[in-house]
């Protein structure tokens, strides 16, 4: 089952969510993740209200790169603005890695004590010693979601 859009999806077909929904098999136009270390959930048609507390934070969406992506994203690094230029963030569950433009990566992991730019065959990405984890947060404008490396 896929929720790629069809510009990226190998079968070219729209998500199986938007099926869904079209053929009423779903209560609402909603999805949700429920992320964890074990027992993550994918939930259609709505939210389920005990996987999460506080209040749900919407936001328009835009595919036009046949992604999942919202715009007006910032980010914080141990409480200090990181990079604020409100560029368009892909949100994708099925992903480890963050991608960002060049400025805005050197400017986040700037801030972080003992980061490194990697070179070689690991040019464009960072390491960080575990020791010094930082306190993170991402915004799209609205709620800084914290990620903390114990979650």
């Amino acid at each position: 089952m896929g929720l790629a859009f069809p510009a990226i999806s190998n079968l070219k077909q729209n998500p199986f969510f938007f099926t869904a929904e079209a053929q009423g098999s779903v209560a609402a136009n909603e999805f949700a993740f429920k992320l964890s270390q074990s027992g993550s959930e994918l939930f259609l048609g709505g939210t389920d209200s005990t996987k999460f507390t506080g209040n749900i934070e919407y936001h328009d969406l835009t595919s036009t790169n046949g992604f999942w992506q919202i715009g007006n994203f910032a980010a914080t690094v141990n409480g200090e603005v990181a990079t604020s230029s409100g560029y368009e963030t892909v949100i994708d569950t099925g992903t480890t890695l963050m991608y960002a433009p060049t400025a805005d990566a050197d400017a986040f992991y700037a801030k972080i004590p003992g980061s490194v730019a990697l070179t070689g065959a690991n040019a464009g990405m960072y390491s960080f010693p575990c020791s010094s984890a930082p306190t993170v947060t991402f915004s799209w404008g609205g709620q800084n979601w914290a990620v903390s490396p114990d979650k």
